[in-house]
Formats: structure tokens, C-alpha cells, sequence
């Protein structure tokens, strides 16, 4: 979405919301002044033209006021990824064609009332008093939306539903916004692709005119809405790494994390390799603050009771220009605990420490493994450790990653090619390991290995302190008297 559409429809404005507020302590962000919104509303949406004024008929007026009077304010729920694989056997039955399905469901619905374009502002004339009028739109995908009503006559005073339409007519009214006299209306929310209808209800107005109109983002991640603590974002147990986005300046993601068992629970907040995580502030809530997590730094809770609920957000950095497309990488769950871990080389006849320092020597290929848990021994599944080797030392570290995911017991393993060399290094040394002493001719590089997780830093082997293991790449070896 662009800039401008983002600024707007991320600013803070008196008006009813999908979502409730939040108890917790709010992040001190811009505030926006009801003119510069208003500026920003007026450019961001296309002109749609003025209108004739319609009336509800009086069928439609009750099944409304019926679909309001429910008080069923609720968002549509969030379309969460599932977690759990399943299969079922559905015997010579064919699965339907799902985009086929969604065609037809598109072609089949007919809106209650007039079709009107998002992200367009309208204009309604010769409003009266008591005048009901309603229009329809679709989100063709999740969106964050803004529904506005503004820009009214004098001595005007306009209310502004928004419905929600099921498909086959059933109606949810999803929130009002009725402020006193001519002040604008707003309703601010995430939700899901589907039908909608503005219903504005004229308080009081003598041949009166209005706007409205509805800005759409659809530049959302999978986890909205969790803009405040009540509707954050529940990760499941293990230790998760989820990417997301800030769609405005105002826009906060929030996360929760449950530690079942009484585990240590881990987080970390980076960038998608892009140079962007100076845009974002990352905080953990300490039972009665915020607290910052430094840029580069993780945090962990070592001991917690079961059952303790961790929670953290995201929020955009101030003193940094956002862009909506840049994306977070946020770690949370379950700290993790290297529990094994071994790397060996192929058969050669190794180069003793009294001659080069190399504690893993190989000629063609690596096998490696690890096993990894929590901090009360429960397997951590799925997660992916990585080996990092630089064969060949020559000038600044040239890694090369493999990586691997971890199973039901935590365990994963690979193998890695080395290929061949030519060798920087050459040392001949006596051996006896056959029975019978020879004298072996070496070729070989100097290298090192680390084993990193790909989810959380700063476990595995290898630091800041002991950066690697040695490795030495053998290239060829052959027996001299």
C-alpha cells in the first residue's frame, strides 16, 4: 500500500474499533491532529463521484437494525496457519476444485444493496432526517481497513455501522461509530476478504451532505489482527520463528507464548537479511512494563512456573522511517538446549597434534548430528540447526550453511560434500595406526565448522569467544620412506 494510505489508516482516531482496547501500558506513538487526518484521508482515496440519496426499504431496514440490535461487534476471526498435518481417506470421492468453488460462490451471491469501490470517497447529497442509506463492498483478500464517514454538512449529525455478509444474507454488525454533531466517523480494523455494507443512519440533517468511503491495506501478515494485547497473536509450544510486518507507524504486532511445562522460553527479534532491523522497537512485557530487547540481543526467562504466559511486541522505531514492506523475523517459544552433538570427517590418517592443530580432519565428506530440548528435556521439533563450514581459510570467513530439521525425539543429522583440493598446507609425520610405521605426505587446507540454529543465536558451537572448531580438509596423502 502506499505511504500516504498507510499514515492514514494507522492513526489514532475516537471512534468505535472492531477490537477492544488493551489494559496493558500503550507504546507513546504520533498523534494526529483531526485536520491532517482529514488531509490524508482526502488524498489517499480516489474521487468517486456524488451520489443520488437512496432509501433502505423496509425489509432490509429491520433485518439491519435486527443484525445490530444482536450486538455481535466481534471481527471475523483471523485466518490462523494451521499446525497439525492430517490425513483422511476419502475413497473413490473426487475433492472439489476449491478455486472452481470460490467462483461459483463469487457468481451466486447477490449484495443487498449497491456495489461501491474500495478505496474511493463518495459523496451523498439532499441528506434528511432519519434518511437510512446502505452500500456494499468486498475485500477481495484480509485487509486492514479504515470505514469513514466525514467532510458533513453543518449541523449535520450521521452514525456509521459497518455489516458484515456471510454470503447467503445473514448480517453481523461488526461496530458503530455516532459522534456528536458533524465530527467524522471511523471505524478501524483487520478483517477478512468478504462482503461488507456501510449502513449511515441520518440523526439529524435538512438537505445535508456527506462523504464516505472505506481505505483499504491489504499489505497485512498472517497473524493480524493482533494490534493490542487482548488479540495477540497465541504461538503453540516449541520454539517458533514467525516473519510479520508493520503495515503503519502506528501499527503494533503482539505475540504470547504459554510455558506449559514451566520451560525456559527464549525470543529475539531480527530482520529478513535485508539491513532493516533498526526499523522496529522489540519489548517484552515484564508483568508490569514494557521492557526494550537492545537490537542484536536475545532475552530468556531460564525458570518459569507452568503455565506463565510470555508476552512481547513489535512497534515501529520513531526515529527511523518504516517501510510497510520490510519484514521482521521474530523467535519465540521454548529456549533451546544443544543436548549432543557430533561431526566427524571420512577415513584419512590423521595429522597429530604435535605437527597442526586440527581437531576434525576429513578428505571428501562430513557427517554430523545433533539433538536438541527445552530446559526440562521435552524434544524441540522442527527446528532447523545448521552446520557452517569454511573448508578453506583464506582471507574472511566464507561459510557455507547446511541445514537440517529436527524430528519427533529432537534429533537431526546430514552429510556434507567437501570435494576435492589441492592443498595450502604440507606436512609428512610418522604413523603407526596400521600395525606398521609409515611415513605420510599431507596436502591440506586449515578450516573451521560451527553448528548454529537457524531459529534462535547464540546457541550451538562456536562464539564469540571459540569462533570454531578447527577442520582440516585433507587433499591427498601418500606413504614416503
Amino acid at each position: 500500500m502506499k505511504s500516504k494510505k498507510a499514515f492514514m489508516l494507522g492513526a489514532a482516531m475516537a471512534a468505535s474499533c472492531f477490537v477492544s482496547a488493551f489494559a496493558l501500558a500503550e507504546p507513546t506513538l504520533p498523534k494526529l491532529s483531526a485536520q491532517t487526518l482529514k488531509q490524508a484521508v482526502d488524498k489517499a482515496l480516489q474521487p468517486g463521484g456524488t451520489l443520488e440519496t437512496t432509501q433502505v426499504s423496509d425489509a432490509l431496514k429491520q433485518k439491519l437494525n435486527a443484525a445490530k440490535a444482536g450486538k455481535s461487534k466481534a471481527p471475523a476471526s483471523q485466518a490462523a496457519p494451521s499446525n497439525v498435518a492430517v490425513d483422511a481417506k476419502v475413497g473413490e470421492l473426487k475433492k472439489p476444485d476449491q478455486a472452481q468453488l470460490k467462483q461459483a460462490a463469487i457468481a451466486a451471491f447477490t449484495p443487498l444493496f449497491p456495489t461501491l469501490d474500495i478505496n474511493t470517497l463518495y459523496t451523498l447529497t439532499g441528506v434528511e432526517t432519519g434518511a437510512q442509506i446502505a452500500y456494499h463492498f468486498n475485500l477481495p483478500k484480509n485487509a486492514r481497513v479504515q470505514v469513514q464517514l466525514l467532510n458533513q454538512s453543518a449541523g449535520t449529525d450521521m452514525s456509521l455501522t459497518l455489516f458484515h455478509d456471510d454470503g447467503q444474507g445473514n448480517l453481523t454488525a461488526l461496530g458503530t461509530s455516532d459522534n456528536t454533531g458533524n465530527a467524522d466517523e471511523y471505524l478501524n480494523g483487520v478483517l477478512q476478504a468478504g462482503d461488507y455494507y456501510w449502513f449511515m443512519v441520518a440523526n439529524t440533517a435538512s438537505d445535508a451532505q456527506f462523504s464516505f468511503g472505506v481505505a483499504v491495506d491489504s499489505n497485512i501478515d498472517a497473524f493480524e489482527p493482533n494490534d493490542t494485547a487482548q488479540t495477540a497473536f497465541a504461538l503453540p509450544d516449541g520454539l517458533n520463528q514467525v516473519m510479520g510486518n508493520l503495515d503503519s507507524v502506528n501499527d503494533v504486532d503482539y505475540f504470547d507464548f504459554t510455558s506449559l511445562r514451566g520451560q525456559g522460553v527464549g525470543m529475539f527479534l531480527g530482520d529478513d537479511g535485508a539491513g532493516t532491523r533498526n526499523q522496529w522497537i522489540f519489548e517484552r512485557f515484564d508483568g508490569n512494563k514494557w521492557v526494550e530487547i537492545l537490537q542484536g540481543s536475545t532475552s530468556t526467562y531460564p525458570n518459569l512456573t507452568p503455565g506463565y504466559t510470555v508476552k512481547v511486541r513489535v512497534r515501529a522505531n520513531p526515529a527511523v522511517a518504516l517501510n510497510p514492506q520490510a519484514k521482521y523475523t521474530l523467535s519465540l517459544g521454548s529456549a533451546p538446549r544443544l543436548d549432543q552433538y557430533d561431526v566427524n570427517g571420512d577415513n584419512v590418517v590423521r595429522i597429530p597434534s604435535s605437527v597442526f592443530q586440527l581437531a576434525t580432519q576429513a578428505a571428501r565428506s562430513l557427517s554430523w548430528s545433533t539433538r536438541w530440548s527445552d530446559s526440562t528435556g521435552e524434544p524441540l521439533r522442527g527446528i532447523t540447526p545448521v552446520l557452517r563450514v569454511d573448508k578453506r581459510f583464506s582471507g574472511p570467513y566464507n561459510w557455507v550453511n547446511y541445514e537440517a530439521k529436527t524430528g519427533i525425539t529432537g534429533a537431526a543429522s546430514g552429510n556434507v560434500d567437501l570435494g576435492t583440493c589441492s592443498g595450502d598446507n604440507h606436512a609428512v609425520y610418522p604413523d603407526s595406526g596400521s600395525g606398521q610405521t609409515y611415513n605420510w605426505d599431507t596436502w591440506f587446507n586449515e578450516g573451521g565448522w560451527r553448528i548454529e540454529l537457524k531459529e534462535f543465536p547464540g546457541v550451538g558451537v562456536g562464539g564469540n569467544i571459540s569462533q570454531y572448531v578447527s577442520l582440516g580438509h585433507i587433499c591427498s596423502q601418500r606413504i614416503v620412506r
